[in-house]
């Protein structure tokens, strides 16, 4: 049957991973549902009530387990995530529609989603239609450092704080902050079309990565992040806390 949404599987044990496609799973308005198990569980899934299935793998499939995956990918679009990439051909071979590491960044997961939508008709004609509607984004910040120019995608980043006339840029993985000169004042301006929310004078963060909410005695508030990072809010900025209750 032809749709134009996806009920998506996640069979994912990197409990950070599964973290992060949960939240771009629930953020993407093509995925009309998804479910989320371990592997272990797979003989017991009616797997035909998914269209999309994205599976990690931590080695080479046993036979009994590789024969299940061909099945799978001649049903559903079938996505492989694994740690080594040296499993890419493997997971080709067996017709999954793409590969990515559970090292791959945001931005590399919006690929994927974009893959599938294009494979499929009618998420791909609406999706058409929608990007007409919509104003044009910028979808990357360019950073000058010394000697290059790095084009940094703005779905990578998930928090920024203020360093004097510069800004850091925070990342999922927490790997090293990338230095971008600007002020936190033209930075939120870019970012707040792309769901950034200003939660202290030199702290912005993405709203659809926040967890948790905690009052201090003080009265501000401490912020999880969805990655296990913690923030400061200040009482100031009352309005972003509005927002945040809104649409918890």
């Amino acid at each position: 049957m032809f749709t134009a949404y996806f009920n998506a599987l996640t069979l994912v044990n990197d409990e950070e991973f599964n973290a992060l496609l949960d939240i771009q799973l629930d953020g993407n308005r093509h995925f009309y549902s998804h479910t989320s198990t371990t592997l272990e569980q797979l003989e017991k899934l009616d797997t035909s009530q998914f269209n999309v299935i994205l599976l990690q793998l931590s080695e080479a499939p046993q036979p009994t387990l590789l024969i299940q995956l061909v099945d799978l990918s001649k049903n559903a679009k079938l996505v492989i995530i694994a740690d080594d990439p040296k499993l890419a051909t493997l997971a080709f071979e067996i017709g999954a529609v793409d590969f990515i590491t559970t090292h791959s960044p945001i931005s590399r997961l919006n690929k994927c989603f974009e893959k599938l939508i294009h494979l499929c008709p009618l998420a791909s004609a609406m999706e058409q239609a929608h990007q007409l509607t919509k104003p044009l984004l910028n979808s990357h910040l360019i950073v000058k450092d010394v000697g290059k120019v790095r084009l940094i995608e703005i779905d990578d980043i998930i928090w920024i704080n203020g360093a004097g006339n510069y800004v850091e840029l925070h990342f999922w993985q927490q790997d090293a902050a990338v230095l971008h000169r600007e002020t936190m004042k033209n930075i939120e301006q870019q970012l707040a079309p792309a769901g950034f929310i200003r939660v202290h004078r030199s702290t912005l963060v993405k709203q659809a990565v926040i967890s948790e909410l905690t009052a201090t005695d003080s009265g501000d508030y401490k912020l999880k992040l969805k990655n296990g990072v913690q923030l400061n809010l200040s009482r100031r900025y009352k309005n972003s806390l509005a927002t945040i209750l809104q649409t918890a």
